[in-house]
């Protein structure tokens, strides 16, 4: 089938826009999005780090700067090639995303360097890398593309990039701290994938992780749906109520949401794993979750036919989220099956499986809790929205790790994990001057050029000496 040329030495992909991409690149040809682009990018490294690695490698305690500049380069266009599909999912009608995103992102550079340097510390190298290797066997868990991605690409790419465009910080600034969040995504993708590289754009937009026994035991519970039937539009309309639910309740971010795969079977088809959670207990708002008994996570298992649907490419990127050309994948939905995991905690040998037949129900809950976490948000003054909004990013990008390393209680207590710091803060009155949010910030994440390199002859212990 066509879609597995893709998977060849040398195979270009398809093309999913028609923007290119220029960076920190103006003296070379631009950069298109998918297979070719990463392998453009891969082409342009100085260093070795976007090849697969060994342990020995992601062990290290630090990158050098040629390989930090490597990983500079090669988020900020992975950056642009999942974005910029995404560009208008940044503006809300009801909820100002720009202004809390622009704040979280440099509220995590300043903040989470200590607090990941901390959990590394308590754990070990080998301890983040096993965290990364949990998601392995579990389903319903953060521990996964966007949260591990959130990691360097947010905290270190969009967050440096936030505030050199504000002036408050110089290229060769916090490269220490900088080397201590990319170390931490590194070992995290590194123990999840297990195949040498880091994100899914390097293998052709592949999230295979899940052990055999997982994938056994969720495919033998798969029920056949025939298109248009009862049960396949029920698990359809479950499926898209659920993702509402799980955007909302993240601040109308994709923080939500996290599929893998594709997984091929050996029928030919393959199956898509996604999970949907509907219920962060870290957010107070919530409560209106709990009223409605909605768990923590629905995942929503579903096997498509590649055949049926003419499928040329499918992409699981790095913000979790499934491409497929040509681009409706819904009428070729084979057999599905869902299942529940009712707190982040709860053990793999309580998960359990709902009856499509009992979906109707847990339907009602999921839109009564939307309809009132609607009329919650609809009375927040902006102020509180564009605070809120920033705890889902600063606080729960990384809020899955610490909570397997245990280390989130004293990240809490010890490192003022809930507060904001004052430079942020202030920063609150500066973001809607001159367009800062909605057009300066946006412009250099987009376009690649606020990403700007490290000098090659800085120091890797060199923080922020200097405010002028």
């Amino acid at each position: 089938m066509d879609y597995q040329k893709r998977y060849q030495p040398g195979d270009d992909g398809l093309r999913f826009q028609d923007l290119l991409y220029t960076g920190n690149f103006k003296d070379l040809p631009p950069v298109p999005d998918g297979i070719l682009g990463d392998r453009m990018m891969k082409a342009r490294a100085k260093s070795k780090v976007l090849e697969k690695v060994g342990k020995d490698d992601v062990l290290r305690d630090q990158f050098t700067i040629p390989e930090l500049n490597d990983l500079n380069n090669y988020l900020a266009w992975n950056i642009w090639d999942v974005l910029v599909m995404r560009a208008t999912e940044g503006v809300s009608g009801m909820i100002p995303r720009q202004e809390y995103e622009i704040l979280a992102f440099m509220h995590e550079f300043y903040r989470w360097p200590e607090i990941l340097r901390m959990t590394t510390d308590e754990i070990g190298a080998q301890g983040v890398v096993d965290i990364g290797a949990s998601a392995r066997t579990e389903i319903g868990t953060k521990i996964n593309c966007v949260h591990d991605w959130c990691i360097g690409a947010v905290g270190f790419g969009m967050g440096r990039c936030g505030l050199l465009a504000l002036e408050v910080i110089q290229p060769n600034d916090y490269i220490e701290e900088s080397n201590e969040i990319l170390k931490f995504m590194q070992r995290v993708l590194w123990g999840k994938r297990q195949d040498g590289f880091i994100l899914n754009s390097q293998d052709a937009y592949r999230c295979q992780i899940h052990e055999k026994s997982v994938l056994d035991r969720l495919t033998s519970q798969v029920d056949r749906l025939e298109a248009g039937s009862p049960d396949h539009d029920m698990v359809i309309k479950f499926n898209a109520a659920a993702e509402l639910l799980s955007f909302l309740d993240h601040y109308d971010c994709r923080l939500g949401l996290g599929d893998t795969g594709p997984y091929p079977l050996p029928n030919g088809n393959i199956l898509i794993i996604r999970d949907l959670f509907t219920n962060e207990e870290a957010f107070e708002w919530s409560d209106v979750c709990d009223h409605e008994n909605v768990p923590h996570c629905y995942t929503i298992v579903l096997e498509i036919d590649p055949k049926h649907m003419g499928l040329d490419e499918i992409r699981v990127n790095d913000i979790s989220t499934t491409f497929t050309r040509p681009k409706n994948y819904i009428p070729s939905i084979k057999s599905a099956a869902v299942f529940v995991r009712e707190k982040w905690d709860t053990p793999m040998s309580e998960v359990y499986k709902v009856p499509v037949k009992d979906l109707g129900k847990r339907l009602e809950g999921i839109q009564q809790a939307t309809f009132k976490l609607y009329s919650k948000l609809a009375r927040q003054s902006r102020r509180t929205l564009i605070t809120n909004g920033q705890y889902v990013y600063y606080i729960d990008m990384i809020l899955p790790h610490l909570r397997r390393a245990g280390t989130y209680d004293k990240a809490c207590k010890d490192y003022n994990f809930w507060e904001i710091d004052q430079r942020v803060s202030n920063y609150y009155y500066d973001i809607t001057k001159r367009g800062f949010a909605q057009a300066t910030v946006p412009q250099k994440i987009f376009s690649g050029e606020g990403y700007l390199p490290f000098d090659e002859k800085a120091d890797r212990r060199r923080s922020k000496y200097f405010w002028s």
